[in-house]
């Protein structure tokens, strides 16, 4: 390993450490959730879950599964295997340690689906029902490929060797290997992920026509107008899946795998007016090369940092056609390209994104990356001094990352006395990215299934959520929403710590039922006109004891809500796809648990003036949006629970075409929601 790999080691193997002795995990469980995290952020995988599953098949076989991760929208199954040392001088990962290891976890994939593996474990445990999706998974038509993940902190050896090709039926089994180096890479990386690098002419033959559009010197970018024929763009999707869609474009696109209509009937019948029928792709990349090919036209044969910012349907459209037997070699797609300077670069991505998609179906909220809210918090952030956490320490901020990878630039692009000067003003413990602060408001906004659902749908949601209540009045978001906001964090960061350290908690799940705890008491504060004391703990920079006392109690008594699961609601009783449900929460805070009273005597009075009022508003948004009200109408009908004004206002509601309910009527929806679930509407 080289120096700065070393050091990369070192640091994360410290903050591992110390994690685990707060939370009473293990170093090696928490290594893994931390990998994972990057990879996650890196968009290698989407909503990964840790399930530490090692046994023997009754041939005594080795299987292993430490995390996994079920991609819908490309129908990936990813399977992480983790290879943990901890040492001071680790040992090179060599070939037959790797290809035991990948063995390892392909016997869990293919024994999942040809032997029963669930059998080897209680079904109180994670694997078992894992084992049995990744059999739903795998047999029906869900599933495209798998992928098996090997993380390691220790370095792969410099002579590895290569690995059986593996396939599970006819479908084929990647594998990826990321061990510390690659991982230092990456963290490294301004962007936060590897950059994607295609090489046209290698990978498919041919370079892709492309005719340079003339801005002038002027310009700080170049533009191209192409040819994409539709066997690559379907070899790319094939191959980096969501990763080639800009996060807006991914969060819009969602779990979809249908193929559109109009797609469809083209590339059947007339394959050759793909190009005049379809709008076409806007493309933006960090780099690329062209040449001239035998005929003297301009072809573009490498790119890099590859983002489609407008057509991910026709993207994933002519993948699951290509996929269902269509055959999408006569079709070809326009597509404009730009090419971006590295200053700027995600602000320009996110604008391009937000005009290239002004005139369909992306709505303002789809387009929430770039939204002016969180330039009013990285202002707020900036500028908001807060007070040392202890003796001794000095004011610092909270640095709030707007664009992706900001903070490390920010400490490269000084050396010396300057960067530690500036690192003991940011500290790293107090970085906040938008997956972060969509996380924490969305689950004291009393929606732990969205939370649930994963980092992209729950920012989703959070767009809209803010979107609404930024139209109504931007200019609530001020110094006393930014310290709330850090009040939220603090105690969420609390909550994940010390939930797996308490005796009864399984494993596993510390994320969702961290959610669900935290919702179910801002649902029961709320009900009480209380909320924590945020001045206090801004000054404080601590949570309080008396809340995180509170939270494991009330956690204990949600954790058997969330392990019940209906086997006619979640298919295999698999708890991350349960805890994704509006039926669990629906369960959860329709249950008799209760804060305390002694709890409650240390809260204060919630604020009620308009600006405080929204997180109510957001959450009846979300429900008008997923269509709740209607459904709650019809509910009412046969059972006439709600009272008369109730029913008048749900009515309204269940046919709005533009939602913004205030004052009497809100406050009415609020009365009528929570009258029905207590009555067991979900």
């Amino acid at each position: 390993m080289d120096e700065e790999v070393q050091r990369y080691r070192e640091a994360l193997l410290s903050e591992i450490h110390a994690d685990a002795s707060a939370g009473g995990d293990y170093v090696s469980t928490r290594f893994i959730d931390r990998t994972c995290q990057v990879l996650e952020s890196g968009e290698e995988f989407v909503e990964y879950h840790i399930c530490r599953a090692h046994g023997v098949t009754k041939r005594g076989a080795a299987v292993q599964v430490d995390a996994y991760s079920f991609s819908q929208s490309d129908g990936v199954l990813n399977l992480i295997l983790c290879a943990f040392s901890g040492a001071t001088e680790p040992e090179p990962l060599l070939t037959e340690e790797v290809r035991k290891l990948v063995q390892s976890g392909f016997r869990f994939l293919e024994g999942s689906v040809y032997e029963s593996l669930s059998d080897l474990w209680d079904e109180s445990h994670p694997a078992h029902a894992l084992a049995r999706e990744i059999f739903s998974f795998a047999t029906s038509d869900e599933m495209s490929k798998a992928s098996i993940y090997v993380i390691s902190d220790r370095p792969l050896g410099t002579a590895i060797g290569k690995m059986p090709e593996l396939s599970l039926g006819a479908k084929e089994v990647d594998i990826h290997f990321w061990d510390i180096s690659r991982l230092s890479r990456m963290e490294a990386s301004a962007k936060g992920r590897e950059e994607i690098e295609i090489d046209f002419v290698k990978e498919y033959g041919r370079g892709i026509p492309a005719l340079p559009v003339g801005l002038g010197t002027e310009s700080r970018y170049d533009s191209f107008m192409c040819v994409m024929p539709g066997s690559v763009l379907a070899g790319l999707y094939d191959r980096f899946g969501g990763r080639i869609l800009e996060q807006n474009v991914r969060a819009f696109l969602g779990d979809s795998r249908k193929v559109n209509k109009g797609i469809r009937e083209t590339l059947r019948n007339d394959p050759g007016m793909f190009f005049a029928f379809n709008n076409g792709l806007t493309v933006t990349v960090s780099d690329l090369e062209l040449d001239r090919n035998s005929d003297g036209q301009t072809e573009i044969t490498t790119a890099r940092g590859l983002q489609i910012v407008n057509g991910g349907q026709t993207s994933a459209s002519l993948y699951w056609a290509r996929k269902a037997g269509i055959d999408v070699s006569k079709a070809s797609v326009q597509m404009k390209l730009s090419r971006l300077p590295e200053e700027g670069f995600e602000d320009a991505v996110h604008s391009i994104a937000r005009f290239a998609n002004a005139q369909n179906a992306v709505s303002a909220s789809d387009l929430f990356a770039g939204h002016p809210y969180f330039k009013r918090l990285e202002t707020l952030s900036r500028k908001t001094l807060a007070p040392p956490a202890k003796a001794g320490e000095i004011n610092s901020y909270w640095y709030f990352e707007r664009t992706t990878g900001s903070y490390k630039v920010e400490v490269r692009r000084l050396s010396g006395l300057a960067a530690k000067t500036w690192q003991l003003l940011n500290p790293k413990k107090q970085v906040l990215t938008k997956t972060d602060i969509a996380r924490y408001e969305v689950t004291f906004g009393c929606l732990p299934h969205s939370v649930s659902s994963g980092a992209q749908k729950n920012i989703a949601a959070f767009g809209k959520i803010i979107s609404q209540v930024w139209e109504s009045d931007p200019t609530q978001f001020d110094d006393g929403y930014f310290q709330r906001l850090i009040g939220r964090t603090i105690i969420t960061r609390a909550v994940d710590v010390l939930i797996p350290a308490q005796k009864w908690y399984p494993g596993s799940i510390v994320r969702p039922l961290s959610s669900y705890t935290l919702a179910l008491m801002s649902s029961r504060m709320r009900a009480a006109a209380l909320q924590p004391d945020y001045q206090s703990i801004w000054r404080a920079q601590k949570e309080p004891a008396t809340f995180i006392d509170e939270a494991m109690k009330i956690a204990e008594q949600v954790l058997p809500l969330l392990q019940e699961i209906p086997e006619h609601l979640v298919r295999n009783r698999l708890i991350t796809e349960w805890v994704k449900r509006e039926a669990c929460w629906a369960r959860v805070e329709g249950s008799d648990i209760h804060l305390s009273d002694a709890f409650l005597s240390t809260l204060v009075p919630e604020v009620r003036a308009a600006k405080c009022s929204s997180d109510w508003r957001s959450n009846a948004y979300s429900i008008w949006s997923d269509g709740g009200w209607k459904r709650l109408c019809d509910w009412n009908k046969p059972l006439n629970v709600l009272t008369p004004g109730e029913v008048e206002v749900v009515e309204w509601a269940a046919i709005a075409s533009e939602f913004k309910p205030r004052g009497f009527r809100l406050d009415k929806l609020k009365e009528a929601w929570q009258r029905a679930v207590k009555q067991g509407f979900v």
